[in-house]
């Protein structure tokens, strides 16, 4: 019989952190849906209230407790989804037009008064407000896992020397998953479902992994399911498929048999259309909004050493296309051509285009670097439909001659002024870092991912990590 007064404090973390989240999700809500209400309706805290205005309140409540129910209803409290990928906020943008469909279907249904205003003011402002408070507390949760803390603690099943799985979760620090103990199935006699369970309760986890490579049969993995009944050990398994994840990933049931769809990569459609407006649309704002720097920028230049303003230089597009890419230029004149022989002298992979230390970089070009102002005439290329906001890095002629097949599928999309690269260490990354986060973007790409990653470029660049 299993024990059920396992340790309780390795268990209290998963709801004590859902119910802060839920917490921090009714102060942001009630915040900006009270800032909103005010903003349209400036006097009601300074006379009586007109019968328009109490019925945007009882509006403003409608939403507010509609908001918080599809929160809810959507799982984006889900102790799986926080702390990393977009998921999260996936959810957020969905329960936010959950509940904007249902205010707009009830003032349709009873013809009511309302203020438009307000609900058009509401909604992006609240959802702005949620992911930035998600984001600040996704960034406490990192902190804390780092720490040792909101840690599940797992017993691992796997068979043979070392499983894939074991190797991604020890890099992955941030996932929140802490392997306490392995066991071995290929060195055990016999392995039934109340063995596993019994040493899951002796090491204290409360989370058990059947890993990629475990021998384990369909029918034990169900009995030990059914030992699970009753405890608060959480039962997973890795499918032998990886960097693949998102929309991408579909289940369905035949006749009791789970099958893993993994649909084709989507380069069309839709979502690129509506990706490419959103290029066009924030490439125009950020060239007006840039031009003074631009102009600042370009004059610090020229009076340094008198060079050009902008450096131009033959870059790889999507589907194998040449094309000129802008920038800034931030060493000196010709510097380009000595880059084989300086690369070949630090050791480094000729494939990755930057060194911590390039005698070649002038003075303005390492403020220029470090805050990657150099990078934004390239706002030029994406409005010119070379380039997207976000995408792959975009590379030389050279290293896309050295490529390898697997790597060549960098080029199927647009190379990005951003970037998971950009987001994830930037220059530091070693090469098979740097393909592995192109190939799991161009793979898994998705409008929400694209705005989690622009988000998340600006405090990249802020702490300046990997900027050279």
């Amino acid at each position: 019989m299993i024990d059920k007064s396992m340790n309780k404090v390795e268990f209290d973390w998963k709801p004590k952190l859902r119910r802060n989240i839920t917490i921090a999700d009714i102060l942001v809500l009630t915040i900006s849906i009270t800032i909103i209400l005010i903003i349209r309706f400036s006097d009601i805290l300074n006379r009586p209230l007109t019968n328009y205005e109490i019925r945007n309140i009882v509006l403003a409540l409608f939403v507010f407790f509609t908001w918080i129910f599809f929160l809810w209803f959507n799982g984006s409290r889900d102790i799986n989804i926080l702390g990393f990928g977009a998921d999260e906020y996936k959810r957020l943008i969905n329960a936010s037009l959950l509940s904007f469909t249902s205010v707009a279907f009830i003032s349709y249904i009873f013809k009511l008064e309302i203020s438009r205003a307000f609900v058009l003011l509401v909604f992006p402002t609240g959802l702005l407000a949620l992911f930035f408070a998600r984001r600040f507390l996704r960034r406490k949760l990192l902190q804390e896992r780092i720490k040792g803390n909101y840690n599940s603690r797992v017993l691992l099943v796997y068979s043979g020397a070392v499983d894939p799985v074991e190797d991604r979760l020890e890099a992955a620090n941030h996932s929140g998953f802490k392997i306490i103990h392995k066991i071995n199935s290929s060195k055990e006699v016999t392995l039934d479902a109340k063995k596993i369970v019994l040493k899951a309760k002796l090491n204290n986890c409360d989370f058990i992994l059947i890993g990629q490579s475990a021998s384990m049969s369909a029918e034990e993995i169900r009995k030990l399911g059914w030992e699970l009944e009753g405890t608060r050990i959480s039962l997973a398994v890795a499918p032998a498929v990886i960097e693949i994840a998102g929309p991408r990933v579909k289940v369905s049931i035949v006749e009791g048999l789970p099958l893993l769809h993994l649909e084709q990569p989507v380069f069309k459609g839709f979502s690129k259309l509506t990706k490419r407006l959103l290029d066009i649309f924030l490439s125009v704002i950020g060239l007006i909004l840039f031009a003074p720097l631009f102009l600042l920028t370009g004059v610090i230049i020229k009076i340094f050493d008198k060079g050009s303003v902008f450096y131009t230089q033959k870059r790889i597009g999507k589907d194998d296309s040449e094309f000129i890419v802008y920038k800034f230029r931030t060493m000196y004149e010709g510097s380009h051509e000595h880059r084989d022989q300086i690369m070949s002298n630090s050791g480094k992979d000729l494939r990755l285009a930057k060194l911590s230390v390039d005698p070649r970089v002038t003075k303005p070009g390492l403020f220029l670097r470090r805050w990657s102002i150099d990078e934004l005439p390239q706002l030029i290329n994406v409005l010119r439909g070379e380039m997207s906001l976000v995408g792959p890095r975009p590379p030389l002629g050279e290293e896309v001659s050295k490529y390898e097949i697997s790597e060549r599928r960098r080029l199927l999309v647009k190379p990005g002024l951003t970037g998971l690269w950009q987001v994830s260490g930037r220059s530091e990354l070693d090469w098979e870092d740097s393909v592995r986060l192109d190939l799991y973007y161009v793979e898994n790409w998705s409008l929400t991912l694209d705005l989690l990653i622009i988000i998340r470029t600006f405090a990249a660049v802020w702490r300046g990590e990997g900027a050279y």
